[in-house]
This record gives structure tokens, sequence and C-alpha cells, in this order.
């Protein structure tokens, strides 16, 4: 698995932050959509309550697993996630894609 980012962060944005047509696109998809938030990648919004918690266990030979210090990852295709890290602060994510 190979993880491509630029190491940029990006800020984390509430609903009220998002362009209006970007909201009219995801006000209709569930009910809590206004309590979420979110991050621009590649032309594109993400929600961070869609993305599921990495687990940062080991492998078996007790390397770390190659997602490793990322938090969340959100599978785009059967060969490629897009995975974020918060920063420090927890105002913004570093975001990266990963194909395997």
């Amino acid at each position: 698995m190979k993880i491509i980012t630029n190491n940029q962060y990006r800020h984390i944005l509430y609903f009220h932050e998002l362009e209006q047509d970007e909201q009219d696109e995801l006000k209709d998809s569930y009910n809590t959509v206004q309590e979420s938030s979110f991050f621009r990648y590649r032309g594109r919004v993400y929600d961070l309550n869609e993305f599921m918690s990495v687990n940062n266990a080991l492998n078996q030979r007790g390397a770390p697993h190659e997602m490793y210090g990322w938090h969340g990852y959100h599978n785009e295709s059967f060969f490629s996630s897009i995975v974020f890290k918060y920063s420090e602060c927890g105002e913004s994510v570093r975001v990266g894609l990963a194909i395997s």
C-alpha cells in the first residue's frame, strides 16, 4: 500500500461554512448533516463522520501497519481510500490517498 499526500493541512469545516451548492447536495443525505464536520479534498467535500477509524495495531511481525498514525479512512474504490489524520490542535486534517 502506498499513501500519497502533500502534507498540507485542510481546515475542518462546519455545515454553515460550506458553499450553498455543497449544502444543497448534502442536506438531503441524512438528518444530522448540520452536526457534521467536513473538509475539502481534490474538488470534493468529505464528511468526517463517514470515515472508519484506523486501528493503529502492529502487524503479525511487530511492524506498524501501513496506515499506522492515520486516524481514519474512507474507501473510494476497491483499490483506493482517502485517509486523514488530525492536527495537534484538532482544527485541521492532513489528507492522503492510499493506493494498493
